[in-house]
């Protein structure tokens, strides 16, 4: 038998197990225990299930927050640990093999972090760079295929974003951490590094969306609905607003990312 839709788990029994990370600002964090997350990726769907829940009359809700890395949440997700996965997910034409995503939440590109002591008087890396970063993910897979790297790398990975991040700081043979742009700068910010610096180049880059479980079609297209709707409205500048250019709850400092007009034109035209 089919396994029954997310929704019918919602009207029976009024609880949802969503996947959460911890470390990737602004989309979704927590900096206490126990784990209470928040973030962009967090109040969009807080936003998303309320909608869905007026229209089908649904009157109570309750969102189990799940923590998940990298590593873990496709599998947490395929044997039902979690309904649904919410935070910097890319949707790659590999996932959508295993998995269902909504329409995207965001659009990213990849970075190269790097530590100014391996760097030239002209900005350039110095020779050979040792880069870390999560292993098997879109950001190792864009440097892998990078077109025009014009430095020699040998690349380390890592199981997740904290523990990459760790490795970039505290391993003195590491030169560079490759990741999603904007995480890449709110990490630095948190973390108040003054010695290092992104590389111009800007590499690959996919949308986010919200992962789903792949029979559950019935899911994706209740959490399409109400994105497409949150996103023509004007209140949604202020959603993005709130983690893009306002100072980060818990983190004391501002990304300064503020919403373009080109962001806004390709989430308003994905059908």
């Amino acid at each position: 038998m089919p396994t029954p839709s997310v929704l019918e788990k919602i009207r029976k029994k009024g609880v949802i197990r969503v996947g959460f990370q911890r470390h990737t600002p602004p989309f979704s964090y927590c900096t206490q225990t126990p784990f209470v997350p928040l973030g962009y990726s967090v109040d969009l769907f807080r936003q998303v299930l309320a909608g869905i829940g007026r229209r089908h009359g649904i009157e109570r809700c309750e969102i189990r927050a799940v923590e998940v890395t990298s590593s873990t949440r496709l599998g947490l997700l395929e044997n039902g640990s979690i309904d649904v996965e919410c935070g910097s997910t890319t949707i790659t034409p590999e996932r959508k093999n295993s998995n269902r995503f909504s329409r995207p939440i965001f659009f990213t590109a990849h970075r190269i972090l790097v530590k100014n002591a391996v760097l030239s008087s002209a900005g350039k890396p110095n020779g050979p760079m040792t880069v870390v970063g999560i292993q098997g993910s879109t950001s190792h897979a864009a440097l892998m295929a990078w077109p025009g790297a014009d430095v020699d790398y040998r690349f380390c990975g890592s199981a997740n974003i904290a523990s990459a991040f760790e490795r970039f700081c505290q391993d003195e043979q590491v030169d560079a951490m490759v990741a999603d742009e904007v995480i890449l700068k709110a990490l630095t910010l948190n973390a108040a590094i003054s010695d290092v610096q992104l590389l111009p180049h800007r590499i690959g880059g996919e949308p986010y969306g919200f992962m789903i479980r792949l029979g559950d079609a019935t899911f994706q297209a209740e959490i399409d609905v109400e994105l497409e709707r949150l996103m023509a409205e004007r209140a949604f500048e202020t959603t993005y607003a709130t983690w893009f250019t306002g100072q980060l709850p818990g983190m004391g400092f501002d990304l300064d990312i503020p919403l373009t007009g080109e962001m806004r034109e390709r989430l308003n035209a994905v059908q």
